[in-house]
């Protein structure tokens, strides 16, 4: 359970932890939570890396939703390790909203919840790997749901991947937030 309630806060926390958003990213991240917490289904991040974006997303989902959903974090910690990861969970203090599946995306898929609220898509940049990772796991999550891209602005293979899922007519473009572009699954 989080005791402190100002962003500012959580903001700073996140601050120590090394990673790769940009600050309006990271808010993005702690407001995703919310943006589905009317609907059932967990929080999905592929690509972890040190939990810089898990903690957002765990933090999110506590200060801000009534459901409380787990956040399943989907990393082979092959750029980091699974020790740096678990040293900056322990700083946000929530060990039972977090579950890390250290494997590749291409191997979890047994680890990882039917059913998805929010997918937040961070890992392999290459075109195959963003275009795996939708064919995966976007198709589990629900109507309603969210799919958030990392990179989208300055990585072409990601902006290929997404801009294909964007013209199938279950996916609606919503908003970008710096080089994330977030999408909601319609149907």
């Amino acid at each position: 359970m989080i005791r402190h309630s100002s962003i500012s806060h959580w903001l700073h926390t996140i601050q120590t932890i090394d990673g790769w958003l940009s600050y309006i990213e990271q808010i993005a991240l702690l407001h995703i939570p919310l943006m589905v917490n009317h609907i059932d289904g967990a929080i999905v991040e592929i690509g972890s890396y040190k939990g810089k974006s898990t903690a957002c997303l765990a933090i999110g989902s506590n200060l801000f939703t009534e459901k409380k959903k787990k956040v399943f974090a989907i990393d082979p910690f092959i750029i980091s390790s699974p020790e740096e990861f678990r040293i900056n969970i322990e700083k946000i203090e929530l060990p039972n909203t977090i579950i890390s599946i250290p494997k590749f995306s291409t191997e979890a898929y047994e680890d990882c919840p039917d059913s998805i609220a929010a997918l937040f898509i961070d890992g392999d940049h290459s075109y195959w790997g963003v275009k795996h990772d939708i064919d995966y796991y976007a198709v589990r999550v629900v109507p309603g749901g969210i799919v958030a891209f990392h990179d989208y602005t300055n990585s072409p293979d990601v902006k290929q991947a997404v801009d294909e899922l964007c013209r199938n007519p279950n996916y609606r473009y919503l908003c970008d937030y710096d080089s994330m572009r977030i999408i909601r699954r319609i149907g």
